[in-house]
């Protein structure tokens, strides 16, 4: 019995010492980065997606001038939560000018649409006079985070 135990432990062991794990998938993203092979994304290869180019210093945890699948991940993460951040505030602007209008004596705010992209607001529709379509681009310009204004108001024409 004792042979029959000592065998098995034997065949299992050697089962398991030559037994090949292969490793986890790679990303395609980041094997298409990685023109070479090596496993790595140097900073010319990162040139070709430029969310990574962008963070690259950052996410080089090692300093080895290399990015690994892990550091490449958190380079995409790194772009990904800017990009979020970026939204938020386009988003904040708005509902800001939105407010702003909609306080402002004599303007059809309803009838005005602000748009925002990259702190530039867009304001459109249709309103009375030309006075009103001033005053929609002075109140957005009053609001604090406003870089630009593209006034796209039109004055209604009179049957």
């Amino acid at each position: 019995m004792k042979n029959k135990i000592t065998l098995f432990v034997l065949a299992t062991f050697s089962a398991c010492a030559f037994a090949q794990v292969s490793p986890p998938p790679k990303n395609p993203d980041f094997v298409k980065l990685d023109r070479n092979g090596d496993g790595a994304i140097s900073r010319a290869e990162a040139k070709a997606d430029k969310r990574v180019a962008k963070f690259f210093g950052k996410a080089d945890m090692n300093h080895d001038g290399k990015l690994n699948e892990d550091e490449w991940l958190k380079a995409r993460s790194m772009a990904d939560r800017q990009k979020a951040g970026e939204y938020v505030d386009d988003s904040t602007l708005t509902a800001k000018v939105k407010a702003a209008l909609l306080a402002e004596q004599g303007l059809p705010s309803a009838a005005i649409s602000v748009e925002t992209y990259h702190g530039v607001v867009q304001l459109s529709g249709f309103v009375d006079s030309e006075a009103q379509v001033k005053q929609a681009g002075q109140v957005a310009r009053g609001v604090k985070g406003v870089k630009e204004v593209k006034n796209s108001l039109n004055v209604k024409s009179k049957p």
